[in-house]
């Protein structure tokens, strides 16, 4: 089951990687605006590749392959497939040639609704039209239930356990320079005795990579260091084919001490995000607003209570008390204390005077297009 597609030349796979255990796109959406180019991505949801067909593939260019034995995902995608829509947020000017060497993201070339499991590593090289040693990257996350420790029933004998190295057999067989792979630091103490070092997933994760021909670290990492509003611990390891130059993931610029950029809070991370309350949508779409849909477009301002302003520069939401902007750096003597809303034909209106809340907004707002004196260029 797939659409059809233009004859693609791989001219240089330098900069190409397959996310395996894709999900909804997360990880690819990371590479993906890093320069990377997908040539493949796999993963067993219907649900979650919906999400991702919509977002970051691009209807008559991405190949979509369904696994002929599962009956019900064939079913389940023909309903979502349709005509083969697709969102197209992220390329909305199409797929160039020579995609390969555009600096911009491109969409996913082979989506696989298949079990890793199930499908050869040679099968798969086939249908993608690649070659051993040509896809520089793998990225993937195994499934992590059988290995947390919110999992109060997890055991070494979880077949989910197996997926880790299925994941580095398919690195093998396709010989990728560099492997990288994330999953909960619980794979790091499950089935671990008092007398070990490291549990026994780490020793054949190990074993799995020198086999397969690669070096391999390991380092458990903090999303919040990284800026995100989230204390969220992941391990992840990063093997490099021998004879390889090694890299490594910088250290995070977020946290507590001296060169560091205070933690984000979830507030700070999309606090510019306009306010709304349920069943109203955000839309710049002069189209939808001109139709006069309810609530299609909200101002947004400081908020006293919490004590937050906004940066005048990237119109971001910054604690008061501090002195430069937690997402650009700009000097937060000159915050917006009013309201700002960004307009179609019109631009972005602020007023950095008054001190106008979210609450004070929307009363006087109310989703007309009136200003009312309250928002000012």
């Amino acid at each position: 089951m797939n659409t059809n597609q233009l004859e693609i030349q791989f001219p240089n796979m330098e900069y190409t990687f397959a996310d395996f255990f894709c999900g909804c796109g997360g990880l690819s959406l990371g590479f993906l605006k890093a320069g990377l180019k997908c040539i493949s991505a796999m993963d067993i949801s219907t649900d979650a590749l919906h999400t991702y067909w919509y977002n970051l593939c691009y209807k008559t260019w991405s190949h979509l392959w369904v696994d002929s034995k599962n009956e019900k995902a064939i079913k389940k995608i023909k309903k979502w497939e349709g005509n083969g829509k697709t969102g197209n947020w992220l390329f909305p000017n199409g797929v160039p040639d020579n995609w390969l060497k555009v600096p911009e993201p491109m969409p996913c070339l082979n989506l696989f609704c298949w079990s890793i499991m199930d499908l050869d590593p040679h099968k798969w090289m086939e249908l993608c039209g690649v070659s051993p040693g040509e896809i520089r990257i793998f990225a993937g996350g195994p499934p992590c239930q059988g290995f947390s420790t919110a999992n109060v029933n997890r055991n070494v004998y979880d077949e989910r356990n197996r997926l880790p190295l299925r994941y580095l057999y398919y690195a093998k067989v396709a010989r990728p320079d560099y492997i990288f792979m994330e999953n909960v630091p619980g794979l790091l103490s499950l089935g671990k005795q008092k007398d070990e070092n490291e549990g026994p997933f780490v020793r054949w994760i190990r074993e799995a990579f020198h086999e397969a021909g690669y070096d391999m670290d390991y380092n458990v990492h903090n999303a919040a260091d990284y800026g995100v509003p989230q204390n969220r611990k992941r391990v992840i390891f990063i093997g490099r084919r021998k004879g390889i130059s090694k890299i490594r993931i910088e250290g995070g610029r977020y946290g507590e001490g001296l060169g560091k950029i205070p933690f984000q809070n979830v507030f700070e991370a999309i606090g510019d995000l306009p306010p709304l309350h349920a069943g109203e949508t955000w839309t710049m779409d002069e189209k939808i607003i001109s139709k006069g849909t309810k609530a299609a477009c909200f101002p947004y301002g400081m908020n006293k209570k919490e004590g937050y302003v906004i940066c005048p520069k990237c119109l971001k939401y910054n604690k008061e008390e501090r002195l430069h902007c937690i997402h650009c750096g700009y000097f937060l003597e000159d915050c917006i204390k009013g309201g700002v809303i960004r307009l179609p034909g019109l631009g972005t209106l602020i007023d950095t005077k008054k001190e106008v809340d979210n609450e004070l907004l929307r009363k006087y707002f109310n989703g007309k297009w009136k200003i009312n004196g309250i928002l000012q260029k």
